[in-house]
């Protein structure tokens, strides 16, 4: 009997999901097991109603809303473009940091490299060009500075070089067709400029070759060659570098180069109210650029007195030359370019100079260049008289009628605009100013003073005068020379110039232009309003990962995206939809929101 009532009751038992369920079994009534079991069941589901309502009742309480609560339809509906629109908005922040960081990098300064070649040797300048905050007194956003200015002079050197830069001599006019010298001409130069410059910025640095009058006055195919092997040379450089940034430029353009130059040296250029600009006279070794015109430059002037003197005696092929602005004792060979041949029926008919070039037979243009034995004959009225033949135009050019220096500045031709204004006077008024130690107060008559006392002396007494420097032999000459082109020539007096500095040179113009290009064209921005604003990158750097947080989280709100690792993980306890998953122990308030999955 026992048995069998076991396996009555055990029909009408079922399998348990947790084996806290065996509690309801303890009060199983033996005579009447049915109502017993369908009493517990009641129970059951009673107890079951009673959770589930207390665990509605506490997820409500948990999250502070009401889950009866239906959410507006209105409000879910305008929620998406917000989040849209705040999620563009951060974009284009982002966009604007990154833009600016960026800029900021490239805009921490650019390089500028510029070869100087004139007639008496090549020189080598660097620039670093940057932006800075514009101010109401000035409309230029860039900002020019040269490093060094060349070689800083060593300590108790004994040069008495007017300028403190690398250079190398002679001029590249001196080296047609000779490819080891140009090499050894340019590559120090560029050997220099990279010292001066960070190396990560090499490969971003502008490198310019600008020829001067000294090349200017070749014939093409000489200049031609000059230009095709100095491109060979510095292509091979760590600088960028162009065929077309190796060239020759006209007196104009130095002229041009030089008065943006000294007007933004000096402050005036795009200075906020506009002010008058100063005119600039710039004397090299073979042009004036004030006037445009090549032969007024120091070197090619005393080139002209050798010339004069040479036809005024008429002399031959290495004649000898008795130059009364040349010191007693003082004896040198000299090549002139400008003195013509007695016997012209061997090499020229009836010449015309032009320019400091003249015609030979055959229409080929080219400079006559004749070997002469300079000797020194002082006599200063002399060479002050030969120094305003070289001034005058009408004696070295085209112009059928002799100009009246007293009456018309006799260094222009008619059609140029006469000097008007105030004048800074650099290069080569420079260099003449600091070799008789002048300071920038001194007059013209000064100058005259100072040298009329050195071509008193001996050649080896005036030589040891002044400290080791190219062309000591000249400033006999150079003295009445720059005097007789500032009166005589230009028509300018005392009152009207003022000596500027060594370190004043076209270069800088070159440098401040490209600098201009380069900077307005990088972004296409007509202004720089935009982005000059300096910020620190220790405020960058937390504001461009704000923005990504933010964007990340408008993204997940409107995409419902969650990266893996922010979502939470469920756990696989119980079946869903089982009457007996009800009757668990209560869970840790965390697990309360978590959802059961389907197991087995």
């Amino acid at each position: 009997m026992v048995f069998g009532k076991t396996s009555g009751a055990k029909s009408n038992l079922r399998i348990s999901s947790s084996l806290q369920d065996l509690t309801s079994y303890r009060h199983l009534d033996p005579q009447n097991p049915i109502s017993t079991v369908n009493s517990i069941n009641q129970q059951q589901q009673q107890q079951l109603q009673q959770q589930q309502q207390q665990q509605l009742l506490q997820n409500s309480t948990f999250s502070k809303t009401k889950p009866t609560q239906i959410p507006n339809p209105t409000r879910k509906k305008c929620c998406k473009p917000i989040t849209l629109i705040l999620c563009f908005l951060i974009f284009i922040l982002l966009i604007y940091v990154i833009s600016t960081l960026v800029y900021s990098h490239r805009n921490s300064g650019k390089y500028y490299v510029v070869l100087d070649c004139g007639s008496t040797g090549t020189r080598v300048y660097v620039y670093k060009a940057e932006i800075e905050q514009k101010s109401q007194d000035s409309s230029i956003p860039i900002s020019v500075t040269s490093l060094r200015n060349g070689l800083q002079k060593k300590r108790g050197s004994q040069s008495g070089r007017a300028y403190d830069r690398m250079e190398t001599e002679p001029g590249l006019d001196k080296l047609v067709h000779n490819v080891t010298g140009l090499k050894t001409a340019l590559k120090p130069l560029l050997k220099w400029a990279m010292k001066q410059i960070p190396e990560n910025y090499h490969k971003s640095t502008s490198l310019f070759l600008y020829a001067t009058a000294g090349v200017r006055r070749l014939p093409n195919e000489d200049s031609k060659w000059l230009l095709d092997n100095a491109w060979n040379v510095l292509k091979g450089s760590s600088f960028v570098c162009r065929k077309d940034w190796v060239k020759i430029i006209s007196g104009t353009e130095e002229a041009y180069f030089g008065w943006i130059a000294l007007n933004y040296d000096s402050g005036i250029l795009g200075v906020k109210p506009r002010k008058e600009t100063y005119g600039a006279l710039d004397l090299g070794g073979s042009s004036l650029q004030v006037t445009f015109e090549a032969g007024y430059g120091l070197n090619e002037a005393f080139d002209k007195s050798v010339a004069y003197v040479f036809k005024q005696n008429k002399l031959g092929l290495g004649g000898t030359v008795k130059h009364p602005c040349l010191q007693n004792g003082y004896k040198s060979q000299y090549t002139c370019s400008r003195c013509l041949a007695v016997e012209k029926e061997k090499e020229v008919e009836s010449p015309k100079v032009v320019n400091g070039s003249v015609n030979a037979v055959g229409g080929g243009k080219g400079v006559l260049k004749t070997p002469v034995r300079l000797i020194g004959a002082p006599n200063w009225q002399e060479c002050s008289a030969i120094a305003k033949v070289a001034v005058n135009l009408s004696e070295w050019s085209d112009v059928d009628q002799g100009l009246d220096c007293e009456v018309n500045p006799c260094a222009l031709r008619e059609n140029l605009p006469r000097p008007l204004g105030h004048f800074y006077v650099i290069s080569g008024f420079f260099v003449v100013y600091r070799f008789f130690n002048l300071t920038s107060e001194a007059t013209i008559d000064d100058v005259l003073e100072k040298g009329r006392e050195f071509c008193e002396k001996k050649w080896d007494v005036a030589k040891k005068s002044v400290a080791p420097q190219p062309f000591i032999e000249q400033y006999c000459f150079r003295a009445p020379y720059v005097a007789s082109l500032l009166r005589e020539g230009l028509h300018i007096t005392d009152r009207h110039i003022t000596v500027g500095s060594g370190s004043i040179t076209w270069t800088l113009g070159v440098a401040l232009l490209e600098a201009g290009k380069s900077y307005s064209t990088r972004f296409g921005l007509q202004g720089f309003d935009l982005v000059q604003m300096k910020m620190n990158p220790l405020i960058l750097i937390p504001i461009l990962l704000l923005s990504l947080i933010l964007l990340c989280c408008a993204l997940s709100c409107v995409l419902k995206w969650m990266p893996r690792f922010f979502r939470r993980q469920y756990l696989p306890l119980f079946r869903h939809n089982n009457p007996s998953s009800a009757s668990v122990l209560k869970s840790p308030l965390w697990f309360k929101s978590w959802s059961p999955i389907i197991s087995g």
